[in-house]
């Protein structure tokens, strides 16, 4: 690539992210893969422009899920809001870090991408637009995700960078087994939420604020939310 790269920490990643959703530069749902020179394609575009050597796999730099889920009112589309790292499939931690090591899915969309550094979330829910943005390396560690890898695939890291569905489909159920958030998996502290915040259940809070911690204990979670009528940030 002859464009200049550039450096950008969590927080100008967010804002600019925010911009592109705002300036209606940014409106498919998918999964996108920012390069370090801000051009940013979908994940199957950018495995085509891999494969035909256009671009290099170390010119990744984020990795972007993004998501509109309208109003809230499921149980589904809360856990994007709160816990967008989590919801609503896990499973593109696995693909996406797949993606960072390398690999290329032999029947599944996995393309190397190895110059990742992070793994961002962006939601529309309502008039909200929720940004998460973690570290790769953080997350992997944190979530198990890296042991998980090296366990199954072993000496193919090094020598081996074809993948199957199979393969990827186990990691991906060891991982939603894992009882990372509370001594729970990710399916069961879901519903957790959702029985304390939809049905008011509140002997629950003790638990929720355990999940709560563990969720930004293991993914360290920058976190932006705007209000998409005056595109300003709002605690939220």
């Amino acid at each position: 690539m002859n464009d200049v790269f550039i450096t950008m920490d969590q927080i100008q990643i967010a804002d600019y992210l925010a911009k592109k959703v705002f300036n209606r530069e940014l409106t498919s749902s998918g999964e996108h893969i920012m390069l370090k020179n801000k051009q940013m394609y979908f994940e199957g575009f950018y495995g085509r422009l891999v494969e035909s050597n256009k671009i290099s796999p170390e010119d990744a730099f984020v990795y972007i899920d993004f998501g509109n889920y309208g109003v809230i009112e499921t149980y589904d589309v809360l856990v994007v809001y709160l816990f967008p790292l989590i919801a609503p499939s896990i499973n593109r931690i696995v693909d996406s870090y797949l993606d960072k090591l390398g690999f290329y899915g032999l029947d599944y969309p996995v393309y190397p991408a190895t110059g990742l550094k992070y793994y961002a979330v962006m939601s529309l829910v309502s008039d909200k637009l929720v940004i998460e943005l973690t570290d790769f390396d953080t997350m992997a560690t944190n979530t198990g995700l890296r042991k998980i890898v090296v366990d199954m695939l072993g000496k193919d890291l090094l020598t081996k960078k074809d993948i199957s569905f199979k393969q990827i489909f186990e990691i991906q159920s060891k991982l939603r087994q894992k009882k990372l958030f509370a001594g729970h998996a990710v399916e069961e502290a879901c519903y957790i939420m959702y029985d304390y915040y939809i049905r008011h259940d509140t002997s629950l809070a003790k638990e929720v604020l355990a999940i709560t911690n563990d969720y930004n204990r293991i993914f360290q979670p920058y976190r932006v939310v705007y209000d998409t009528t005056t595109r300003q940030q709002v605690l939220m």
